[in-house]
């Protein structure tokens, strides 16, 4: 039987007409930025699958006033790729090298933004942090170079602190921070079922195999997670000429891999990456892993560079943590929970390596 209607709306790209979870946090942003009438920076920070890019496109969706600009900064991470997106005119020619490429393209860019009401949406914005560029310096402190008024907003799921260096960081000065929390079940519900209310055929499933979806990606936290289940259960159905419905959804979550995407592991260091794969290979790692057994596999590494590891790995949504008591140094312990099968981010990692994505530098 047809399960499917519009595979479409079961993408992860699909942009939906309402925001679910994240009404207050996008009202709040709309007047933050409505409200203000300087250049301002405003950083919304969050797990994968926690709404960032649906509030970052709604948001330009409905501040109409301004002139919009969205940009997958781990898609266009140097700063004339990103300056190309944001003009949108092929016609403009920008430099490629010299001395005074930046300054050059910081005219330009300025020149054809002047005189409008800008707002720029830089996603992924945790990527630009091997790039070396300026692009967030030149965009947060446009007025003050003698460019317009821009309103920044940056999606990222590291905190600026993480990937910005000290100038940049200098120039965004006191910027107005949203924090995203995972989703849970109820939320998570409510996206899945209006996800299948538009995309799946009426009759062809149950409300048991949506709720059942919501309760097994909770744990995640992630809209993405269960928005790849809800497609994969619908799949797994129709290609079995069978309802939709909680054995179904059961059934397909057997072999389900929850969506990785390569912005999560893009910032890690060449270090970090040999630690991960150690990690990953360790015996029992799908039962979880201590501070104490990173220092057992890198006896020589400091504290500091531990926690950095650990914190990477946390906000990318590769882990969870919880606390369980005293460490070996006498602080608190943590254990971590990995949310993604040990073989799928060893097959990635590789595939990221071949693809020359992980530079470690």
């Amino acid at each position: 039987m047809k399960v499917i209607k519009n595979s479409a709306i079961l993408s992860q790209d699909y942009i939906p007409e309402s925001v679910i979870g994240r009404e207050d946090k996008l009202n709040e942003l709309e007047e933050l930025i409505s409200g203000s009438d300087v250049s301002s920076t405003f950083v919304v920070r969050g797990n994968p699958g926690t709404g960032k890019t649906l509030i970052g496109k709604t948001l330009l969706k409905q501040l109409k006033s301004f002139r919009g600009t969205y940009v997958n900064c781990y898609i266009n991470q140097t700063d004339r790729s990103i300056i190309s997106t944001i003009l949108d005119n092929p016609s403009i020619r920008l430099p490629e090298i010299g001395n005074t490429r930046a300054e050059s393209l910081a005219n330009i860019l300025f020149r054809e933004l002047n005189g409008r009401n800008n707002l720029v949406v830089l996603d992924e914005s945790q990527s630009l942090k091997k790039a070396h560029g300026q692009i967030v310096y030149l965009l947060s402190r446009s007025k003050e170079l003698g460019g317009p008024e821009i309103k920044l907003v940056l999606l990222s799921m590291e905190e600026p602190e993480m990937y910005l260096d000290r100038s940049t960081l200098s120039g965004i000065g006191k910027y107005n921070r949203i924090s995203l929390k995972e989703y849970d079940a109820n939320d998570l519900y409510k996206i899945i079922s209006s996800r299948a209310n538009l995309g799946l055929y009426e009759g062809a499933y149950t409300d048991g195999a949506i709720s059942r979806i919501s309760e097994l990606a909770e744990e995640s936290g992630s809209a993405r997670v269960a928005i790849e289940l809800l497609r994969n259960s619908a799949l797994y159905a129709e290609t079995r000429n069978v309802f939709l419905d909680e054995d179904s959804v059961l059934q397909a979550y057997r072999d389900f891999s929850p969506p990785l995407e390569d912005s999560s592991l893009i910032n890690l260091e060449e270090d970090e990456i040999l630690l991960l794969r150690s990690l990953l290979e360790s015996v029992n790692i799908e039962n979880g892993f201590k501070t104490s057994d990173i220092k057992n596999l890198d006896k020589n590494i400091s504290d500091s560079k531990m926690y950095k590891f650990l914190k990477t790995i946390e906000v990318s949504g590769l882990v969870k943590k919880s606390r369980i008591g005293k460490g070996y140094s006498g602080g608190v312990e943590n254990e971590y929970v990995l949310r993604v099968p040990p073989k799928v981010l060893l097959s990635k990692l590789s595939l990221m390596e071949k693809a020359g994505k992980l530079s470690g530098g």
